[in-house]
């Protein structure tokens, strides 16, 4: 059995401006109802995936990747496997958005929390999600997800101590991670 996990391509509005904290959090919301940009495809295509059973998380860019990659639709769309939240503070200076990402997560792992999931609770979503993805790995032999980069990160965390051996890893736009068991 095989468990894929594929990040999406980079998004259109991953860009880089200097903004204070209420234009953080419409950068976010913009990021998380993105695309893939035009530019953003992957390198190379394992046309195995193609013919595999594949999930996505819920969000535009993880949908849009499938698209791209497989050339249709994921078999499963499901929300538990969308992007840990991505935790906003009202904090009264300006940095560019991926730093804001930085250090508001950082704050969130050390306990800070506000109007989103703790990251306890994303921890536990993704251990959730790893057994998911166990159970249909189960049925389907291989099972192929377009999901996100920290989501990913802790779901390939919970299929190592299920037993799973990491055959391969990457966290860019468009990596694959191959764990088999």
């Amino acid at each position: 059995m095989e468990i894929i996990l594929i990040r999406h391509g980079k998004p259109t509005s991953a860009n880089n401006p200097m903004v204070n904290a209420a234009e953080y959090a419409k950068w976010i919301r913009r990021y998380n109802f993105s695309d893939v940009a035009d530019n953003s495809r992957p390198k190379s295509i394992n046309t195995n995936y193609i013919s595999q059973y594949t999930i996505s998380s819920d969000l535009k860019r993880a949908i849009h990747s499938t698209n791209i990659y497989v050339g249709k639709k994921p078999d499963e769309i499901n929300r538990l496997y969308r992007e840990m939240d991505i935790p906003r503070y009202k904090l009264p200076f300006s940095l560019t958005a991926w730093q804001w990402v930085y250090f508001c997560r950082v704050l969130w792992m050390f306990g800070f929390t506000g109007s989103f999931e703790t990251f306890k609770q994303a921890k536990q979503r993704a251990n959730i999600a790893a057994s998911e993805l166990i159970k249909a790995a189960n049925k389907q032999n291989t099972v192929v997800l377009f999901g996100h980069g920290f989501m990913n990160r802790y779901i390939r965390k919970s299929l190592i101590q299920a037993g799973w051996t990491l055959t391969s890893k990457s966290n860019d736009y468009w990596g694959v991670t191959r764990l088999k068991i």
